[in-house]
């Protein structure tokens, strides 16, 4: 093959690679069905589901939020309902935002829902902010801003914890923990796990995180480009053990905590960059979540 050719088909993979993570994967989005293995886990909460939902990101209500609705309604009902934060993409996603919740509350009627405040919640006026509480609010959705109140399923009682967003440094765990009691299974909403090992110290048996987009861009043996969370770039996506968390730490953070990572939902932007938002080996997640008595 000659170089101009070489160079014509170098230059046509490099469009179609673009096009496809640019156009087309963040659109792509799936449902995934972890099973978390919990050896803390109250008897009664086994089997116990949950819609994690993360990092929506809205700008407009379209495509992809459409999607999202679609896909949660072949889901069976969920046990619980819980949000990661970053639900706006920029300053008009407020009613977007507050719509997918909505559609998707609809969905499942009498099923708890909870929220915490990502980093793009404090990117617009504390006003703003309080607006977008009160419509999530109206919608059945109770956010939790460095607070911990007791849930009660399935007979069961357990505290339900959320700190505001740690990322840009919003998140008060002292208040949010004050009220844990090691006799009673803790599960704890955070926006970036950035605060895992803090977590853990504290006796949290379950976090849920979102914030890194699972890189959004991931390489083959490569992994997570970049995460945004300072504790460690391998703490990307999926299920991390209390065994995996030590290992990634290089020390023991105490406690057993049991933490999911989503891959979110919407996107961030490249750094200085803002036209360039792309989805690469790295699917945009919704996660039903099954909680399991550890074997």
């Amino acid at each position: 093959m000659s170089k101009k050719l070489l160079g014509a088909a170098t230059g046509l993979a490099a469009a179609g690679l673009a096009t496809y993570a640019l156009k087309i994967e963040p659109l792509l989005v799936e449902v995934t069905h972890p099973t978390l293995f919990l050896p803390t886990l109250p008897a009664a909460w086994d089997g116990l589901s949950i819609l994690f939902l993360s990092d929506p990101h809205v700008g407009e209500f379209g495509e992809r939020e459409r999607r999202v609705v679609a896909l949660c309604a072949e889901l069976e009902k969920p046990d619980l309902i819980v949000w990661g934060g970053d639900f706006i993409g920029a300053p008009r996603g407020v009613v977007p935002a507050v719509r997918l919740a909505t559609e998707i509350g609809q969905l499942f009627p009498g099923t708890p829902a909870f929220a915490v405040w990502g980093n793009a919640e404090h990117k617009i006026r504390p006003e703003r902010r309080a607006w977008l509480e009160a419509l999530l609010a109206e919608a059945g959705v109770c956010t939790l801003t460095n607070e911990s109140l007791p849930l009660t399923l399935r007979g069961e009682t357990v505290t339900i914890a959320g700190c505001d967003d740690p990322y840009y440094g919003h998140a008060d765990l002292d208040t949010t923990f004050a009220k844990l009691t090691p006799e009673r299974f803790t599960l704890f909403v955070a926006h970036s796990p950035q605060v895992a090992a803090l977590a853990s110290r504290a006796g949290v048996d379950l976090m849920l995180s979102g914030h890194t987009h699972g890189g959004q861009v991931r390489f083959p043996l490569v992994g997570a480009w970049k995460t945004q969370n300072p504790l460690s770039r391998l703490l990307d996506c999926g299920v991390f053990s209390h065994k995996r968390l030590t290992e990634i730490l290089g020390h023991d953070p105490g406690g057993n905590l049991t933490t999911y990572i989503s891959r979110g939902i919407g996107l961030a932007f490249i750094q200085r960059l803002p036209w360039l938002a792309p989805r690469f080996n790295c699917r945009p997640e919704v996660a039903r979540l099954t909680l399991r008595v550890a074997p």
